[in-house]
């Protein structure tokens, strides 16, 4: 299988909001979809967000593709404060890989590349938050020298969801 990694380009925002709902929902939406996931969803994950995130200096979107289709993507926010040391560094906000494709490397593909970017911008550490009860995705960052430093909660119109606070010295 040959990943193809790249910067996004406004022209992939559409196909990453539509990535963005589905690897959302089969996450999260373990038990079927109720109105609070579909508002969620349908307003986070819009192609307009996506391409002024694209063009956005602060931010940064990387993608997988395996035979000219997307697979998976990475989103850094260079200038995010990490909710436990009240600090400005880099975050990487999300890195989701489509279900077919998890397993094969692309995830590692796109962190390896997100890594790359921040050092070269003469980062040392990149933190992000995992639901605690994302237990593939935690096991993952656990797998990359990622290390809990604390936890806060997700919030979900009336619903709290804890995440736990991961970060990695680069």
């Amino acid at each position: 299988m040959n990943i193809v990694i790249r910067e996004a380009r406004i022209s992939d925002a559409q196909n990453i909001a539509a990535l963005s709902i589905q690897v959302w929902l089969h996450t999260y939406a373990k038990v079927g979809i109720r109105d609070v996931f579909s508002r969620y969803v349908l307003t986070e994950f819009t192609a307009d967000r996506f391409a002024q995130e694209i063009a956005n200096e602060q931010k940064q979107l990387i993608v997988a593709e395996v035979a000219d289709h997307l697979v998976g993507y990475i989103r850094l926010d260079f200038e995010a404060i990490c909710p436990i040391r009240s600090i400005a560094q880099p975050e990487i906000e999300t890195l989701y890989v489509q279900e077919h494709f998890a397993g094969r490397g692309v995830g590692s593909a796109l962190l390896n590349k997100a890594v790359e970017s921040c050092t070269s911008r003469d980062q040392h550490q990149v933190w992000l938050l995992v639901n605690q009860q994302n237990l593939t995705a935690y096991r993952f960052y656990e797998s990359k020298l990622f290390q809990r430093i604390g936890t806060v909660d997700f919030e979900l119109e009336s619903e709290r969801h804890a995440n736990d606070v991961l970060v990695k010295r680069l």
